[in-house]
């Protein structure tokens, strides 16, 4: 039985994901393959070099890691994201262990959206630090916050925008069932770029058309990809944990709000643990 792990992204919401895999690593549950986008890509590189407790850490504003206040939600995002991706992978405390990475003979791939085709496209680095380091930073690159990102010579946005949930990814890649982490909150909806036509119009509409005409569809495609996923849970292809109450915001920095994000997630895989071996051993 093949079963495959997927990760949504959601920035600091992302700590719910934190907690559930923390308690998936206590059980030591492991999966034949893994795919993440955005946030949800860092949750996947933390899970195959297995450290336990650094995605929760590395979720936090920099700020509040070192015991000082973060009180601004819009500090620095940009540095934020760069100190999270690139500078916290090599901290002396709690570095990212590439090695074990590397040796890990689960499959793992990144979603990245590329401009050019308005499609996603789905990465896998075992050898190249920086080189993994670049395919989860395109794969956070949130629009209208950051600038594209260039990876070997073409331009990517955030996974999200073109496959928020991959798990028709991991059945591609011969997964028998899915185990999905999902970020969707009770209510949530997903973000509606049209609002935003005015901005992006002349950013992407002519250069990048096709990218263009798939955030301004953005919205409509993550509610049916998720309306289909339920409707594979009920068929017993696929399994979701999501959030049952509200989570932290996108870049929260209030650390109460971030902790209860983390330990809703944490506690809630605990509540369903017998669930997910049952449906990885069916």
């Amino acid at each position: 039985m093949k079963v495959g792990l997927v990760l949504e992204g959601g920035s600091r919401k992302c700590l719910f994901s934190a907690g559930v895999l923390d308690a998936i690593m206590e059980e030591n549950i492991k999966f034949s393959y893994v795919a993440g986008v955005s946030g949800g890509a860092h949750g996947a590189l933390n899970f195959l070099s297995a450290q336990k407790g650094r995605l929760h850490k590395l979720l936090y504003p920099s700020k509040a890691r070192e015991g000082k206040r973060a009180h601004r939600v819009f500090d620095g995002i940009r540095k934020e994201f760069h100190i999270m991706t690139y500078e916290y992978s090599y901290d002396k405390k709690d570095p990212f262990d590439f090695k074990k990475f590397f040796d890990s003979d689960i499959e793992c791939e990144i979603g990245m959206t590329c401009a050019e085709s308005g499609k996603i496209e789905f990465h896998s680095e075992k050898n190249d630090e920086k080189r993994l380091l670049d395919l989860v930073g395109a794969s956070c690159s949130l629009p209208l916050l950051f600038p594209l990102a260039r990876v070997n010579g073409k331009h990517y946005a955030d996974g999200c925008i073109s496959d928020s949930i991959p798990y028709d990814r991991a059945f591609e890649k011969n997964c028998d069932k899915v185990f999905v982490i999902s970020t969707k909150v009770p209510g949530d909806q997903a973000t509606d770029f049209s609002k935003y036509k005015v901005i992006l119009l002349p950013l992407y509409k002519k250069r990048f058309p096709k990218y263009y005409e798939l955030l301004m569809a953005r919205y409509k495609i993550y509610k049916a990809q998720f309306a289909e996923m339920e409707k594979l849970q009920s068929e017993g292809k696929v399994l979701i944990f999501k959030p049952e109450i509200p989570l932290c915001d996108l870049f929260e920095t209030k650390v109460p709000r971030l902790e209860s994000s983390y330990r809703h997630g944490y506690e809630y895989a605990k509540k369903r643990m017998g669930e997910l071996k049952k449906f990885m051993e069916a």
